[in-house]
């Protein structure tokens, strides 16, 4: 096994269970949302706290890890092996606090996988406030091993479609919809400001800002976080579905991450809802290839608002 490969065993052999202080405020909570594509217009209701229902959005909760997320880079960057997120798993206890000031995250780090041509390492994080338990996340991350499987080799593609806003029936009696999202050229600037990333940093955040070392790392244009993507999805699946489907507040995630999202990338987001409040979601990006893949659960039942706005 490759020495550096060694050197990355041995930090997560040593990593233990890490505790941290976790703080976040209204205007981080706000951020985030922006950063996803929310506005005054498609989502008052996370952007402008004096709005009906305002509410966090719940992907904010993947945030939770970013200490962790900085030791663990920090710790594997001196092997030189380029990593990548490319699974995630979110799982929310409670509703999430627009703003709280004394929460503690605490981290454990694994190996998921070990292989001649793949190293792949989970990072589970259990957030608390008062002692209670609020949220628990999970992220996959993927060491490019010489020889190994490439990120974007053999991700799955398929024909771009212009259709936005159609539905037809679903699995297990709920229905289908299909929108289109254009992400916006700011939303990883927004990101990069609630982030407080700087070109200059570590090659890991500059790839979601910087052209050249995004040619690096093998992508064509700077990437948006993953972490952002869920939230694209996670809101406009709550804005789609939220009177045909009765779904309500979002509970649970799990995406794979397949293929880059980037800048002015124009993506085809399809849902497929079960009337058990499950949603498979599937994004499409101008390439034609499956960026994003997995499922949401909603909770179900109730009365919807009538402005249509996901709490």
């Amino acid at each position: 096994m490759p020495d550096r490969v060694a050197e990355i065993l041995r930090f997560v052999d040593g990593w233990g269970r890490r505790v941290y202080r976790v703080r976040w405020s209204l205007r981080d909570t706000i951020t985030y949302a922006l950063a996803t594509g929310a506005d005054a217009r498609n989502d008052r209701a996370l952007v402008w706290e004096a709005a009906p229902g305002f509410a966090a959005l719940p992907t904010f909760a993947t945030r939770f890890a970013h200490d962790a997320l900085t030791d663990l880079a920090a710790g594997t960057f001196p092997a030189g092996l380029p990593s990548f997120a490319r699974a995630t798993r979110v799982r929310l206890l409670r509703p999430l606090l627009p703003e709280c000031d004394d929460a503690r995250a605490s981290a454990t780090l694994g190996v998921k996988e070990r292989s001649p041509g793949r190293l792949v390492l989970t990072l589970d994080v259990e957030t608390r406030v008062a002692g209670e338990p609020i949220a628990r996340s999970s992220l996959d991350v993927h060491f490019r091993i010489a020889g190994g499987i490439a990120g974007e080799k053999g991700a799955e593609r398929r024909p771009p479609a212009a259709a936005t806003g159609t539905e037809s029936g679903g699995r297990g009696g709920g229905r289908t919809v299909t929108v289109s999202e254009n992400v916006r050229p700011y939303q990883a600037a927004v990101f990069r400001t609630l982030l407080g990333l700087t070109a200059d940093g570590r090659v890991q955040d500059a790839m979601h800002i910087d052209p050249v070392s995004a040619r690096e790392l093998g992508l064509s244009a700077p990437a948006l976080p993953g972490e952002v993507t869920l939230g694209i999805v996670a809101r406009r699946a709550a804005a789609s579905l939220h009177h045909g489907a009765g779904i309500r507040a979002l509970v649970e995630a799990e995406m794979s991450y397949l293929s880059p999202v980037s800048d002015r990338d124009r993506l085809l987001i399809e849902f497929d809802a079960a009337r058990d409040g499950s949603v498979r979601a599937r994004v499409t990006n101008e390439k034609g290839r499956v960026a994003v893949r997995g499922t949401l659960r909603f909770q179900t039942g109730g009365t919807p608002s009538d402005d249509g706005e996901a709490s």
